[in-house]
């Protein structure tokens, strides 16, 4: 793939706008001095830059779903480059066989991927937790439905299995009538056994850069730093659109070019969403690196 650099003052970079210099040389940025003078430009001036997006499938779940490649599409339009999905365990005896079932049934992804397990609170233990940390997951996902399975859940033996993986363990609370108030016990519980979660909940905006350098996803995904996946978006300019960008913001603006890996996969209407292209991603260490 050949190398070329972008220099444009108009990038969202880490929630700021910015300058931007930088190259992509075989699917990762790097320094425009690394390069050879030669290299050629590319040229964004009717745009701006941002990061490739990264969602969890909250809004449109993958698994088992029976047109998964028009969901993922749903994703692309919208400028994701890695998308999160989630793998619903009911039982712990068949849990490492469908994990490693799940990552097989992703081959034929089109971008970039991660799978996160989805258990009930009730059914989360330290085996599990260390599972899960050994298989790098970017985070365990717990379903949250009454106070009493906050109350009976072994925190410290959960904050001990965490141990050097670092693994979160973050809540979804699908009844939402309740959820207010069980967020707020989840949270004192959090602090009380110095339990490793995410700063922001999970839901179907883009995550957060608070939640994906919680969880190593960043810097390697999901920004635009030298190292990391040359995944980005471009967008046509809007001055009505730069003055205070947000997350909200971040998800409903739509990119006109897509590039994971430095390869375009969406330009405008058009789809190159080749099937394989996608890849399964570890993570980094959780909190590992701190965004600036």
């Amino acid at each position: 793939m050949e190398a070329y650099c972008i220099n444009t003052t108009n990038s969202l970079v880490r929630n700021q706008w910015k300058p931007l210099q930088l190259a992509v040389r075989d699917g990762k940025w790097c320094e425009t001095s690394t390069l050879e003078h030669q290299t050629k430009n590319l040229v964004i001036d009717p745009f701006w830059i941002g990061p490739g997006k990264i969602y969890i499938d909250l809004e449109f779940p993958l698994y088992d779903a029976p047109y998964r490649t028009a969901l993922l599409r749903r994703y692309i339009y919208r400028g994701c480059t890695m998308i999160i999905t989630q793998l619903p365990i009911r039982s712990k005896k068949q849990m490492k066989v469908m994990w490693e079932q799940y990552k097989q049934d992703l081959e034929l992804m089109a971008i970039d991927y991660m799978v996160a397990p989805r258990i009930s609170l009730h059914r989360i233990d330290s085996e599990v937790v260390r599972y899960f940390g050994r298989q790098k997951a970017p985070f365990i996902i717990a379903e949250v439905t009454d106070e009493n399975s906050l109350n009976i859940t072994k925190w410290e033996w959960l904050g001990q299995a965490q141990g050097s993986s670092f693994i979160p363990i973050v809540p979804v609370f699908p009844n939402p009538a309740t959820e207010k108030n069980l967020k707020k016990t989840w949270d004192q519980i959090m602090t009380a056994y110095s339990i490793r979660t995410l700063p922001d909940p999970l839901n179907e905006l883009p995550l957060s850069v608070g939640n994906l350098y919680a969880a190593g996803i960043s810097p390697f995904k999901g920004d635009i730093r030298t190292l990391g996946d040359a995944d980005y978006n471009l967008y046509i300019n809007d001055e009505r659109q730069i003055e205070a960008p947000d997350q909200m913001f971040y998800h409903r603006a739509i990119p006109y070019v897509t590039v994971l890996r430095g390869k375009v996969i969406r330009a405008h209407v058009e789809m190159n969403d080749e099937k394989g292209y996608g890849r399964l991603t570890d993570i980094s260490i959780p909190n590992h690196f701190t965004h600036r």
